[in-house]
């Protein structure tokens, strides 16, 4: 399965930090994988998602930001 764990800064006010995409086989090696990527003074959550869904998304943004 695909993962979406999102690093939030705590000492700036939960602000987004950045997002790292990554396979689990299952909830629990998810939840350590994503333990493992948040330094310290941070928070993390992470989420399910279709892969090539997001990259299409991200990809979208990056495009409207460009012509913006």
């Amino acid at each position: 399965m695909d993962y979406l764990v999102k690093i939030w800064d705590n000492q700036e006010g939960f602000v987004l930090k950045k997002e790292i995409l990554y396979q689990a086989d299952n909830d629990v090696n998810a939840m350590q994988k994503a333990s493992a990527a948040t330094p310290d003074g941070c928070r993390s959550t992470y989420e399910t998602i279709d892969k090539e869904k997001y990259e299409k998304e991200k990809r979208e943004r990056a495009e409207e930001e460009v012509a913006a």
